[in-house]
């Protein structure tokens, strides 16, 4: 199926959709195996949170520009991910503000939504990286984007592709959309909706709209 249904909401509610960025509006994660591999970690391990468990500030440095080179590298081939420009449009056209919370670098976000055409202050308000918020799952960065908008946490929508956006929704107390086009984690019932193709979200969210305004 395109929509799996975990904890259902009424969208007719939200006030704002929050994105991460790649692997969910653009094909733009980096090699995170490859990373690992020429890091020396285990697979699964948290890539920041090694990061900054370093103590020797010579291995950090290194270690640091070893992250930023594959976070880059990745951003200039991002193009969008089927569907999730459309999504931005739908969200746009009900009014409704929409912001970036991503985990990556400054300079590489800033590439990979240049790449897809993608306005910060216009399209998007604000983009919020590692640099500006605690990294996911730390709920800082939903935090930050409420107060700018106004907006209580219960009345987000989060959306994500993995499981540090279902935590930080969690931790943060938003609703949240988990896209997994191929198979789904085990996290994935933690989502409220877990989507593998964004026009069908589009469909959903449109026809309980259209039932809202019937009742």
């Amino acid at each position: 199926m395109s929509i799996t249904i975990n904890s259902d909401f009424d969208f007719s509610q939200i006030k704002g959709v929050i994105f991460d960025l790649d692997g969910t509006l653009a094909n733009s994660n980096p090699n995170f195996e490859g990373l690992r591999t020429e890091l020396g970690i285990k697979p699964a391990t948290d890539i920041l949170a090694y990061v900054e468990s370093i103590i020797d500030p010579t291995l950090a440095k290194q270690t640091q520009a070893v992250v930023s080179r594959y976070e880059l590298e990745s951003s200039h081939n991002a193009k969008w991910i089927i569907g999730a420009e459309q999504l931005i449009s739908f969200f746009k056209q009900l009014q409704l503000p929409q912001a970036i919370l991503t985990r990556n670098m400054p300079e590489a976000a800033n590439i990979t939504l240049a790449n897809l055409g993608i306005s910060i202050g216009v399209d998007i308000d604000p983009l919020l990286t590692r640099f500006d918020a605690k990294a996911k799952p730390h709920p800082e960065g939903v935090e930050l984007i409420c107060k700018q908008w106004q907006v209580d946490a219960d009345s987000i929508l989060f959306i994500g592709d993995y499981l540090f956006d279902l935590q930080t929704a969690n931790n943060a107390g938003t609703k949240s959309v988990l896209y997994s086009p191929n198979i789904t984690p085990e996290y994935g019932a933690t989502a409220n909706i877990v989507c593998g193709c964004y026009l069908a979200l589009i469909d959903y969210f449109q026809a309980q709209l259209t039932q809202a305004t019937k009742a």
